[in-house]
């Protein structure tokens, strides 16, 4: 891959991104409230309070997307004179970009769910969240649950490239934009279902020594031992609703995937092509 394939890429998938996150955002923080236990009812704060996050979403989440999409492209086109066009390298390319972006996924991610689920003004603010983890944790904080992370988006990438990839084969004679919906949309569907369980768990772990959580502690009685570590972040939820809490929060999770890829792949598989074909108009 060239330097301007690689500029186009990086273009096209932080475009994508960015008009993807600002139109789902809200139902991310709502499925996020509902995976920790901190959920209000709807509507109960200010709209602006279900963007809370989205700054350093867009800061983070941008650059990785970037990364992740223009590295799993970059190992697809690598790995096609070894393993072709299919289902294989689909799984393998997705777990190569996934590796990339984690790097930048995870302390996103931590930063995103603590702002997301902050019940004070103060809490609510980055640069408290920034201080509050490096003073407590250090830099491990901004990294808990990246080996949860990895361990579940490595088999998350596979489903999802792999359905990806196959409902656009088997939809050649369709409309290019209706492959792409249709392969995102229903690729959403599969991984969430997947992956929301793993999710739940890490969420909460990586949210366990915040303040939000703390409150709900000395409420609830049952949450400051999400801090000892995953496996106890899965008995809590076993012992608090049974195996439908590893469930929490799917629903608003599944509305905002769904429509999330489908912009997100739309924009970028339509930039990308542009590309190619202004491209292709100067040779």
């Amino acid at each position: 891959m060239d330097i301007t394939s690689l500029l186009g890429n990086v273009g096209a998938s932080a475009t994508g991104s960015i008009v993807s996150k600002c139109l789902c955002y809200p139902l991310d923080t709502i499925a996020v409230q509902y995976q920790t236990s901190t959920r209000r009812p709807l509507f109960s704060i200010p709209i602006r309070a279900y963007y809370r996050g989205i700054g350093v979403t867009l800061l983070t989440v941008t650059p990785a997307t970037a990364l992740y999409l223009t590295t799993r492209e970059a190992a697809q086109i690598a790995l096609l004179p070894h393993l072709g066009d299919g289902s294989v390298n689909d799984a393998l390319s997705g777990c190569i970009a996934e590796l990339a972006g984690s790097v930048l996924f995870t302390p996103m991610e931590v930063l995103k769910a603590r702002l997301q689920i902050s019940r004070s003004g103060e809490e609510g603010k980055l640069l408290y969240q920034l201080r509050h983890i490096a003073a407590k944790e250090g830099i491990r904080g901004f990294y808990r649950g990246y080996v949860m992370g990895i361990a579940s988006y490595l088999p998350f990438n596979v489903i999802w490239w792999t359905t990806y990839g196959n409902i656009r084969r088997h939809m050649s004679e369709r409309s290019t934009g209706t492959q792409i919906a249709c392969g995102a949309g229903v690729a959403a569907m599969v991984s969430a279902a997947f992956i929301h369980p793993l999710e739940l768990v890490k969420t909460r772990y990586q949210v366990a020594t915040s303040d939000t959580v703390a409150a709900v502690d000395a409420i609830a009685g049952s949450r400051s031992s999400d801090q000892k570590g995953l496996r106890q972040v899965a008995r809590n939820v076993r012992t608090e609703n049974g195996a439908k809490g590893f469930y929490a929060g799917f629903f608003p999770t599944l509305l905002r995937s769904v429509p999330s890829a489908i912009i997100m792949m739309l924009v970028f598989e339509n930039l990308k092509a542009e590309r190619k074909e202004d491209l292709e108009s100067t040779l």
